[in-house]
């Protein structure tokens, strides 16, 4: 099991390395396909084109996915991935052994195996990107739920408007920063990128300020309930936003104003409910090294 290539497929790109001996290679990268024949045709280039033998391969991916069985109920923003049992679909892909997770959890699996959730008995992650997604862990197991759908925070209620489609993607998501700053600017949305975002947010530009405020404050408030539900230990922000020191500031700036009508309450009271958040240290390799843990762990002889 020395040489692993691990995928992390992604609603705009797809990335890719090697694990040699449990490390990560180069990552490298290609724009994600739209139908599935181009899908299964860069997969098997890219096998095709790995300078060393392999022990096997696996991949993260969006979709609601059974890692043990392989069947997956969809694949997220792959529109092409229906009700199929995927395992089965990559093995006729590699001709290798094969294991498959999806993207949150397979983020969570990494952290806990080289990131912040190493040691750590129970936590959440909270992946930020396009959309919002999430995974769980309780007693150093990924919360599965009936459908293998648990974690799934993107569809987090997040008002009392029962007619209105008020979910945490919508909130949380990158265009949640993006299109009011882009509109406040009178700029084309599709031309902004989060770093740019956060280069002219470092530069002390008003609106950029009251944005990510209501784009915290609004994720305080569900890192709150998660908290208040499940007693973590720590609370990890993954996705390429996490790789933003500042976002962490004002995350604790709205964690502030949010505990701030409770400071009457018994100060040991506090300290049990108030959630411990950290940054990712894996980043955008979290995916690619829980997709290599998960393998190990179904694979090991």
């Amino acid at each position: 099991m020395s040489n692993i290539l691990v995928f992390d497929i992604g609603g705009t790109f797809v990335k890719y390395a090697i694990v040699q001996a449990g490390k990560l290679g180069n990552v490298h990268k290609f724009k994600t396909p739209k139908t599935k024949e181009q899908f299964k045709q860069e997969l098997v280039a890219t096998l095709e084109n790995v300078p060393c033998a392999l022990s096997g391969v696996s991949i993260s991916m969006p979709g609601v996915i059974n890692p043990e069985t392989g069947f997956a109920l969809h694949g997220g923003s792959l529109r092409f991935i229906h009700k199929e049992n995927l395992l089965t679909l990559f093995s006729s892909y590699f001709n290798l052994p094969v294991a498959v997770h999806n993207d949150a959890k397979a983020a969570i699996i990494g952290e806990m195996n080289e990131g912040q959730l190493r040691g750590i008995q129970n936590g959440a992650m909270i992946v930020l990107g396009t959309g919002v997604g999430g995974s769980i862990m309780l007693n150093r197991k990924v919360l599965s739920g009936t459908h293998q759908s648990a974690g799934e925070l993107s569809l987090l209620k997040t008002s009392t408007d029962l007619e209105k489609a008020d979910f945490l993607v919508a909130r949380n998501g990158i265009h949640a920063l993006l299109r009011p700053f882009a509109k406040a600017k009178q700029l084309d949305p599709e031309k902004l990128s989060g770093e740019l975002f956060f280069e002219v947010l470092k530069q002390g530009d008003p609106d950029a300020i009251s944005i990510m405020k209501r784009f915290t404050d609004s994720l305080a408030v569900q890192i709150w309930n998660l908290q208040a539900t499940l007693d973590l230990d720590k609370i990890v922000i993954g996705g390429g936003i996490s790789s933003q020191l500042l976002l962490l500031d004002y995350l604790q700036a709205s964690m502030k104003k949010l505990v701030a009508p409770l400071l009457h309450l018994d100060s040991s009271f506090l300290e049990s409910i108030q959630p411990v958040i950290e940054l990712s240290s894996l980043g955008n390799n979290a995916n690619l090294l829980g997709a290599y843990h998960h393998f190990k762990a179904n694979h090991a002889k």
